[in-house]
């Protein structure tokens, strides 16, 4: 990403750990690697699964270290959801899509450095969270950047809705 920080997800240019999963389609070897860390928002967690799916087939599983980081490589050609879960807070999920047609001449993709914020399922009781089952992020190929970046105006949407879920639940608290 080329903008500010989000509160909740953010992506910028880096590498921090090698890939730990490559899932890569027979017509290009070239992967998007994706270093990740997961917080509450304060603190690092450790032990948040991370499922990543190739339409409904699990294609990798993770789990975060002590540091609260995992990485992984994903193939091109193909859409991936990477679905964040821990216990006590709500389920994340993420979309990834690698379907774009990247120029030959681009020999390697910057890799994706993401920082995750779980939400604490405390913050929602009483309100309807269905909503936030869709991806809070969709990541595809930017012609202008040539790289890999986050639709800002999807996940600025998405933080709309987070804010009112948590809205909802304080006026369920109040009454």
């Amino acid at each position: 990403m080329h903008t500010p920080i989000l509160a909740c997800w953010s992506i910028a240019l880096g590498a921090l750990l090698p890939a730990t999963l490559v899932v890569q389609p027979a017509a290009d070897d070239r992967i998007l690697e994706i270093e990740c860390r997961v917080t509450d928002g304060e603190r690092k967690l450790q032990d948040c699964e991370v499922l990543i799916y190739e339409g409904n087939e699990v294609v990798g599983r993770h789990v975060t270290d002590k540091s609260g980081r995992f990485s992984v490589g994903l193939g091109l050609g193909k859409e991936f959801a990477m679905v964040f879960l821990k216990e006590g807070f709500l389920s994340k999920r993420i979309l990834v899509d690698t379907r774009a047609k990247i120029p030959a001449e681009v020999i390697g993709i910057a890799p994706l450095d993401m920082a995750m914020s779980m939400l604490p399922a405390t913050k929602y009781q009483g309100a309807d969270t269905d909503d936030l089952d869709f991806p809070f992020a969709i990541v595809r190929w930017n012609k202008q950047a040539m790289a890999f970046v986050q639709d800002q105006q999807y996940t600025a949407d998405m933080m709309r809705t987070n804010g009112a879920a948590l809205l909802q639940a304080g006026r369920v608290g109040k009454q």
